[in-house]
């Protein structure tokens, strides 16, 4: 019961899930897995995943695993070089930023179907943080509409 000075109650939709923040394997393999069987079929991102379509997607999740796992558990699994394998495909077909808002917009609402905590917080900063940082590297110049859509600044450690 609530008094004037507390404010309302509030209390969760009846029929409404509880998400929990990502904190296992298990969690990464979720995300990773419910965010590709979305990212390959989209429109703008159909033509950079056909490599990957064609080669199958399930070895690529495991070396997803390993590098999400790393990033936001610090598993220390991943040993790959993430632009080593994006310079071909952005030779093939350019990634520019219409590709990587995009591919932030995707993550961002996977993220948020699935998970609420600090761990899922994370995972969408350290998404921003990979995307902008690869679209410069890759481009060679930073984008205003990606700087815009990450908010640059917000990402900078202090």
């Amino acid at each position: 019961m609530s008094t004037p000075d507390d404010g309302p109650e509030t209390a969760a939709p009846a029929g409404a899930e509880t998400k929990r923040d990502i904190a296992d394997r298990d969690d990464i393999y979720l995300l990773v897995s419910e965010f590709y069987k979305t990212a390959m079929v989209d429109d703008l991102l159909y033509e950079p995943f056909t490599v990957l379509r064609e080669r199958g997607l399930e070895s690529h999740l495991s070396v997803m695993c390993d590098f999400w796992g790393t990033m936001l558990l610090r598993e220390k699994s991943y040993r790959g070089r993430a632009l080593n394998v994006h310079r071909p495909i952005h030779a093939r077909t350019t990634l520019g930023d219409q590709e990587f808002i995009r591919w932030l917009t995707l993550w961002k609402a996977t993220v948020d179907e699935h998970f609420a905590g600090p761990v899922a917080e994370q995972a969408k900063i350290m998404g921003r943080r990979t995307a902008w940082a690869m679209h410069r590297t890759l481009n060679g110049h930073d984008s205003e509409e990606l700087d815009r859509f990450v908010d640059r600044e917000a990402l900078i450690i202090r």
